[in-house]
């Protein structure tokens, strides 16, 4: 069984744009503290500080070259990549120099969109057809990356053979487009997918270079690992918290002085146990039809029924290095059970992986995670 281990040191290597060909590489002696994250729905961050003392007069000359976008940072644990991105911001003091990236999503969010974004059609052959809300996220990217009047070369960011899909077993329709359906929305990739897309059932994360459009796990799906309390180092604590519980989730474009005209979609079941129990979304999004608004809806329901236990892990606790994870499983998104006997609330139950939060220096390594509870979406049919 796979552990999650100590790791032994840490290297940083500066990539020109793609991560492939080395530009340098700090000695691991002049690497004082490194941080990286991985996290879902959001660009995740990495940094890495070097004494210039120890890296010498060769490497400081190298590294005041780097420049922001023309370079990538690499981050290896042990001889395992576990962070990719390009870099973001240098910042040199008398003593020591800062390299901050993030990851591949950042050039989503500064590339803006030049594509028709109208999959409605329902025929097999045409491309831009009714599909999987993750086939749909790519299909967007790889319109855009892929070249055009305004790239420097296709695939300039070296993004697409690295997406990774899992898709949804429905099926989605989606339409962003003017009233003669042949205006293009002047917006960057990533406003796309977080505004569009994730509320539809979207979930996008990175591990190294690679791009994961995937879904919510269920409970159908099968754990990465099976964790006890024994598995992290310091206090947890167990919260079942109303705050976010729902049985039926509604969504509107109903306006609070208008409501003419206005639709609403609604996801969920009608709870004996808890009563009426309901979660409303108002949406400001324009030319939503009332099977959007139930994507929507769809998307927003899962996590909410029944009322979610959640297991918080304070700050500065992390895993322990015997848990029974590898890193490369710690992927957000994925299904980890959690079993914590001798509890009042005891707990048995599959969480998602939202957040991994790593940090290194001369302490040693620190591993945060941050876990969601698994709810199974809404099946019932559309309107």
């Amino acid at each position: 069984m796979a552990s999650l281990g100590c790791a032994q040191e840490y290297r940083a290597i500066v990539h020109w744009r793609g991560g492939s060909l080395p530009f340098t590489s700090p000695g691991v002696s002049a690497l004082t503290s490194v941080s990286w994250n991985r996290t879902l729905n959001d660009t995740s961050e990495a940094s890495i500080t070097i004494a210039k003392g120890a890296a010498g007069a060769e490497c400081c000359a190298q590294l005041g070259q780097i420049e922001p976008f023309a370079h990538d940072l690499s981050i290896y644990r042990d001889s395992e990549l576990v962070w990719q991105g390009p870099v973001f911001r240098v910042t040199e003091s008398r003593r020591r120099f800062v390299i901050e990236a993030h990851d591949v999503t950042e050039w989503l969010a500064r590339t803006v969109n030049t594509t028709l974004l109208r999959y409605v059609s329902t025929n097999p052959a045409d491309p831009k057809r009714q599909s999987p809300i993750q086939q749909i996220a790519e299909s967007v990217i790889r319109e855009n990356l892929a070249g055009g009047l305004y790239a420097s070369s296709p695939d300039w960011p070296k993004m697409l053979p690295y997406i990774v899909r899992q898709d949804d077993t429905v099926t989605a329709r989606f339409e962003k487009d003017g009233t003669a359906d042949n205006e293009i929305w002047i917006v960057p990739i990533l406003r796309i997918l977080d505004e569009e897309l994730v509320p539809r059932g979207l979930e996008y994360t990175t591990v190294g270079r690679a791009l994961v459009l995937g879904r919510s796990q269920t409970t159908a799906d099968p754990a990465q690992a099976r964790l006890t309390l024994d598995s992290f180092a310091g206090d947890v604590e167990i919260v079942r918290d109303g705050t976010n519980a729902a049985s039926l989730v509604w969504v509107t474009n109903q306006e609070d002085q208008d409501i003419s005209g206005s639709q609403f979609g609604v996801s969920g079941v009608v709870s004996g146990y808890y009563g009426r129990l309901d979660h409303l979304i108002r949406t400001t999004a324009e030319g939503l039809t009332a099977y959007d608004l139930w994507q929507i809806a769809r998307g927003s329901y899962t996590g909410r029924h029944p009322v979610p236990t959640s297991l918080r892990i304070p700050d500065g606790a992390g895993l322990a290095t015997t848990a029974p994870v590898s890193m490369r499983q710690l992927v957000p998104g994925v299904r980890i059970d959690v079993a914590a006997t001798g509890m009042c609330m005891g707990l048995s139950q599959p969480y998602r992986l939202s957040d991994v939060d790593v940090d290194w220096g001369e302490n040693g390594e620190n591993v945060g995670v941050s876990l969601i509870p698994i709810g199974d979406p809404f099946v019932g049919d559309p309107p």
